[in-house]
């Protein structure tokens, strides 16, 4: 009996050699898993330019999850927003199929950017109900859209007065995510914040009846049940990198800063996945100890970080990874099945190769000056404003927001001149589908709107 007892018990400490690490690490009171992560997608689904394509992103996006599930470590998939607005393909199905791919990718979860409400709120119910709804397809998963502080107005005289009920198309304000382990599952609570500029960057009826409420209140209002019933605690949001804002005469507060308002009233959370400004970042940023992180923009990037969570000490590790998405890189199959559905609708075919001009030249944008595109497109709403067509329409000057500006003419689009600039073409540079208003001003409100605009 004992000559057998010794054998089972090498032949135990064998095999237990033998399993992999990472599994090892998932039964026992240390648990990894990674999230990913993406912003301000703005309806990229094709490559275009530096944009690389839904596809792309899918290729990239798919190899870390096979990486890690050889590890058997489980994913998260993220997005803080600004999925839809800002390609043709995208806008004339407004948005229908930007949610297509995140159901056919796999989203866990995102949050409002301020351009979800392009399309106003009946559209963006529909795309929330298309984003939560099972369409029978297994190769589709459906998501919540999680914000914590967009509520209704109702009859509150003002914003900061109002309650916390939240319109229909907000899923929740926050999600609890379970990772499985031998055990216990590992939870992960996310909770969304959106740009309180939205009211103010949007036009007026898009949020009619709602308020965008202070963001840090917002997690604070909800962060005692949120810590209760997570582990670790995610803020997905739409505010920016850094402080800043439109120049609306109020404070704007980027992530940075909200992680230190939220570690100063003693209710940190780990990390905060931003977007709405587009941010470039070399490094992951850290506030106390919460990790800031925003992936670029149109699918660029995909951030990714990796969390080891001890379950006895509490202690929470993150490393935050850069996976910069190449336009010439490996394509998902099913999602570029997916888009060149899309794509190769013979009306869209029509729609988008509709000549519009021809040019001899680049014609690029300058944000901080003068830039040919700028002039190009006022020069077009000039001459059409004066065409005497309709007298009252007749102005002395344009004025137009650069930012509205969104891709370049250049020999990527034109490899001889002259060059053909088509509908397809001009909507990538002009997505929002901005509407000219004529008006009169005083020379002082033209010298302040000059000087406001000098100053951001």
């Amino acid at each position: 009996m004992s000559k057998l007892f010794y054998r089972v018990f090498a032949l135990i400490l064998v095999l237990s050699l033998m399993l992999p690490s990472a599994a090892m690490a998932q039964s026992s009171d240390i648990v990894q898993f990674t999230i990913l992560h993406t912003n301000d997608f703005h309806g990229n689904l094709e490559l275009s330019g530096s944009n690389p394509g839904a596809a792309r992103v899918a290729a990239v996006i798919n190899n870390i999850r096979a990486a890690k599930a050889a590890l058997g470590q489980q994913v998260l998939l993220l997005d803080a927003g600004d999925i839809m607005q800002g390609s043709l393909l995208s806008n004339i199905q407004k948005g229908e199929p930007t949610i297509a791919y995140y159901k056919t990718i796999g989203y866990d979860g995102v949050t409002f950017g301020n351009h979800e409400f392009d399309w106003g709120q009946t559209i963006l119910s529909q795309r929330v109900a298309q984003a939560t709804t099972d369409d029978g397809d297994p190769n589709t998963k459906e998501f919540p859209f999680i914000a914590a502080n967009i509520v209704l107005k109702g009859t509150a005289s003002d914003c900061a007065s109002a309650g916390w009920d939240l319109p229909s198309f907000v899923t929740e304000p926050y999600h609890v995510y379970e990772i499985p382990t031998a055990t216990t599952p590992l939870r992960v609570g996310v909770i969304g914040v959106s740009s309180i500029e939205t009211p103010y960057i949007t036009i007026a009826e898009a949020t009619a009846g709602l308020c965008f409420k202070d963001p840090a209140d917002s997690i604070l209002h909800y962060y005692d049940a949120l810590d209760a019933a997570s582990d670790v605690i995610v803020v997905l949001s739409h505010n920016g990198y850094t402080d800043g804002g439109y120049g609306y005469g109020f404070t704007v507060y980027g992530d940075q800063t909200l992680a230190q308002k939220l570690n100063t009233a003693g209710k940190p959370v780990n990390l905060i996945i931003g977007g709405h400004s587009h941010t470039d970042l070399a490094t992951a940023t850290m506030v106390g100890n919460t990790m800031v992180v925003q992936a670029h923009y149109a699918g660029r990037k995909v951030g990714q970080v990796d969390f080891t969570v001890n379950r006895t000490t509490g202690a929470i590790s993150m490393t935050w990874t850069k996976h910069a998405v190449s336009t010439t890189g490996a394509e998902d199959p099913t999602i570029k099945a997916l888009v060149e559905g899309y794509v190769n609708d013979p009306a869209y075919q029509a729609l988008i190769n509709e000549p519009i001009f021809y040019t001899n030249v680049p014609i690029v944008r300058d944000y901080n000056g003068n830039g040919l595109m700028g002039e190009m497109v006022n020069d077009a709403i000039y001459n059409e404003l004066n065409n005497d067509a309709e007298p009252a329409n007749d102005v002395d000057m344009v004025f137009n927001n650069p930012g509205g500006l969104r891709a370049d003419i250049t020999a990527s689009d034109c490899p001889s001149y002259p060059c053909l600039v088509t509908y397809g073409k001009m909507f990538n540079i002009l997505p929002f589908g901005n509407q000219t208003v004529v008006g009169e001003m005083t020379g002082a409100q033209i010298v302040e709107l000059l000087n406001q605009s000098a100053t951001l």
